[in-house]
């Protein structure tokens, strides 16, 4: 599913470098494989580097609530989960956590990861003997551009 980053009023980062930009929010029709959208995203990553609205662009879009495809908060999406991030990309530019019946525990862990958001202070020990999956997504290298 892809959201629209181009509608003047509703984005919190109307002057962040993305908007407007089509390559950021994929549309299906121009995709079939996971492939084929870090094609079309990777080359425009790098925008999102320097750019101070990282937080707050994840926080309008709700990538993982809405499925979101393509580019946002300086992570390549699909289907709302991530699939590549700059280096410097934070998991404290993710949604604060949502505290659960589950926390302190593994499944709480999990669920703070499935749900793309920080670990609650009594899930942070389990995160940390656990992979976290954003950790695993491929880590894009910037290109020098200087």
């Amino acid at each position: 599913m892809t959201g629209s980053r181009t509608q003047p009023g509703t984005h919190v980062a109307e002057h962040a470098p993305c908007w407007g930009e089509l390559d950021f929010a994929v549309a299906d029709d121009r995709w079939k494989t996971e492939k084929d959208l870090v094609a079309i995203c990777a080359p425009n990553l790098y925008v999102c580097g320097g750019c101070p609205y990282r937080a707050e662009c994840i926080q309008q879009v709700l990538p993982a609530k809405s499925n979101f495809d393509g580019i946002c908060g300086g992570r390549i999406w699909l289907n709302g989960t991530i699939i590549h991030a700059l280096p410097e990309a934070q998991s404290s530019e993710l949604l604060a956590p949502v505290i659960r019946k589950s926390c302190g525990t593994a499944a709480g862990s999990r669920a703070h990861r499935r749900a793309v958001e920080q670990q609650c202070p009594r899930c942070e020990l389990f995160a940390r003997f656990m992979p976290d999956p954003a950790d695993e997504a491929e880590q894009l290298e910037l290109p020098d551009i200087s």
